[in-house]
């Protein structure tokens, strides 16, 4: 069977599968949106992920960093699985 780009699929378990290891693994965050059709809301996951990890890279220069960016990395963690699994979040 194959699937569209657009077309969504009700089983979540592969999207929140491809949030976990690509955010536990990888630093990519958004995948498993991207899987599911949600192109636009993927590339936002990755890029602002990616954007406060370079924040948090700056605030490592005044320690503060070395507690942010942990704290940022298990908000995406639960955040992004979250929302993945949710077929109504656009």
């Amino acid at each position: 069977m194959s699937y569209a780009l657009t077309q969504r699929r009700s089983d979540p378990t592969v999207p929140v599968l491809l949030e976990l290891g690509g955010g536990f693994f990888f630093q990519t965050f958004g995948v498993g949106h991207i899987a599911q059709g949600r192109v636009a809301t993927g590339l936002t996951i990755m890029f602002s992920y990616w954007a406060l990890q370079f924040v948090n890279a700056l605030l490592c220069l005044v320690l503060i960093g070395l507690v942010t960016a942990p704290l940022t990395w298990l908000v995406y963690m639960i955040a992004a699985p979250m929302s993945a699994m949710d077929p109504e979040t656009t």
